[in-house]
């Protein structure tokens, strides 16, 4: 079994070294997202906040995409355009800078992280290869597991790459860090699996753990919002407890425009409640909130935050960003390992 488990971890992980490297180093950036905006884009190191009447008069001026309003990690307003460009907006709502479509190497790192620049084929591509992932890590446990524990388990002897025992170190350090930062490995990979799979896994959990609490209901309905500010002040209203957090411009084909709202206390950043407003009489045509839902479902709105460690703190940042750079080095030894046991194999047979 160990034997078997030893194969497919090496020639699978060699498979998907390439992939692994580029998806865990485009998504080890991006943890620091805001801050490399920030040093590219220097107009985007804003003071404060733009306001929320600021954010409602910016989203009148556009009619496709999504928008976000500001808060202290994107502390502008920022619109996605139904192109794919994002508008930047400063405090009194003055235009800041526009970033078309790939057009720098941060949205690149983006596109590629999500769906490998390929939108849906990419997203499914991207599926499997995190399941083989996934399985390599398992398997890597299951080569790894000693028969008898010691100290020696957790050793490395430090060669340097011109040094001959630099191949021990190669290994030593490819299966040592890989289980003592083995956490944050597992924490960064199996919430991106799940990410690819959100619709089953939403499904999954919703139909394991059905349970709903129906006593959150709007403190009122009765509004009429014509505009976006006017929406986002009626929002206040319906959910005090709430705060917009992500607004859908275009106008739907039943008439409305809709928002995400984000409770005090909820883990993803967006927010999942949700308000549509009807645009010609600015009447509140549907409401969500997502502490009526199935305890399976609001479970599953967990694994987004997790995986940005939008929650957690600074611990969670720092086993999130350890599991993003083993997720980097893990490949790398591991390849330059199995070329190394390839050169001496043939260097052997030619002696």
């Amino acid at each position: 079994m160990r034997q078997w488990m030893g194969r497919l971890h090496r020639w699978l992980g060699i498979l998907v070294s390439l992939w692994l490297v580029l998806v865990a180093l485009t998504g080890t950036f991006l943890l620091y997202k805001t801050e490399l905006l920030q040093w590219q884009y220097p107009q985007l190191q804003l003071a404060e906040l733009p306001s929320t009447a600021t954010a409602g008069a910016v989203f009148d001026l556009y009619d496709t995409g999504y928008a976000y309003l500001p808060r202290v990690d994107k502390p502008w307003v920022e619109v996605i355009d139904g192109d794919g460009n994002s508008h930047y907006h400063g405090v009194a709502g003055e235009h800041l800078l526009t970033r078309p479509a790939l057009g720098d190497w941060i949205d690149i790192a983006v596109q590629f992280h999500h769906h490998l620049l390929l939108h849906d084929l990419g997203k499914d591509v991207m599926g499997v290869l995190s399941l083989i992932t996934l399985f390599i890590l398992i398997s890597g446990i299951v080569r790894w597991w000693p028969r008898r524990w010691s100290v020696r388990l957790w050793s490395v002897r430090w060669h340097w790459p011109w040094q001959t025992g630099f191949q021990m170190t190669l290994y030593q350090f490819h299966k040592t860090f890989g289980i003592i930062l083995l956490p944050g490995i597992l924490l960064g990979a199996v919430t991106g699996t799940a990410i690819m799979y959100a619709a089953s896994v939403s499904g999954s959990l919703t139909t394991l753990l059905p349970q709903q609490d129906q006593r959150w209901q709007p403190a009122t309905t009765a509004v009429q919002a014509l505009n976006w500010n006017e929406r986002l002040q009626a929002a206040e209203k319906i959910f005090p407890d709430m705060t917009p957090a992500l607004v859908s411009l275009p106008v739907k084909p039943d008439g409305t425009v809709s928002m995400r709202l984000r409770y005090d206390g909820e883990w993803h950043p967006n927010g999942r409640s949700s308000l549509s407003f009807s645009t010609t009489t600015g009447e509140l045509a549907t409401w969500s909130d997502t502490r009526n839902s199935a305890l399976g479902y609001q479970l599953s709105q967990t694994i987004y935050p997790l995986h940005v460690a939008a929650v957690g703190g600074l611990p969670l940042f720092i086993l999130l960003l350890a599991g993003g750079i083993m997720l980097i080095l893990l490949p790398v030894t591991g390849v330059w390992f199995w070329l190394w046991r390839q050169r001496r194999k043939t260097s052997t047979v030619r002696v």
